[in-house]
């Protein structure tokens, strides 16, 4: 998640950060390119209890883990819910990385809103489902942030250049 490794983009020991664009903005110094924009989806383990809910009025009383998109990761989901006149969201969890967020939602209760991008991801196809519901739930543009005085090197402009490649139209 980007604030774990802005400091490493700084100091240059870190290429470049290809993910959810932090609500905060970049650090002086670094510089954004879009990539595209982005939705989100509800994702619970398989066979979650309220796997059949269809609006996010549904899931109010939920338990809920959250990312870290900023250094105050609960605000994105607060927002959400008080975007459709609920009460806040009770967070459970609040991770920094994607791995401990995969792990708490294949294995509890829990809940979470992810870029839609996870719906596909084989590592959690078989572990955890999406909830489809009748709102759409915008996120975060899909950002790469990088070093403005600082050329890539050769091996992440091409990595970054196949990324690019594969973005959605």
């Amino acid at each position: 998640m980007y604030p774990a490794i802005e400091a490493g983009l700084r100091n240059g020991s870190v290429d470049f950060y290809l993910g959810a664009s932090p609500q905060s903005g970049v650090a002086p110094g670094l510089m954004t390119e879009l990539l595209f924009n982005n939705t989100r989806t509800i994702v619970g383990r398989k066979n979650h209890p309220l796997a059949k809910a269809t609006s996010i009025h549904d899931l109010a009383d939920a338990e809920w883990a959250t990312t870290s998109l900023n250094y105050n990761a609960a605000d994105d989901l607060n927002q959400l819910f008080a975007g459709y006149g609920m009460p806040a969201p009770r967070i459970m969890l609040q991770a920094q990385s994607t791995m401990s967020v995969m792990a708490a939602l294949a294995y509890t209760d829990l809940l979470a809103i992810l870029p839609v991008q996870w719906n596909e991801f084989p590592l959690t196809r078989n572990a955890l489902e999406v909830i489809h519901i009748q709102e759409k739930l915008v996120a975060p543009d899909i950002v790469c942030i990088r070093r403005a005085d600082l050329p890539l090197t050769p091996a992440a402009e091409y990595f970054s250049d196949l990324l690019r490649r594969h973005i959605p139209a």
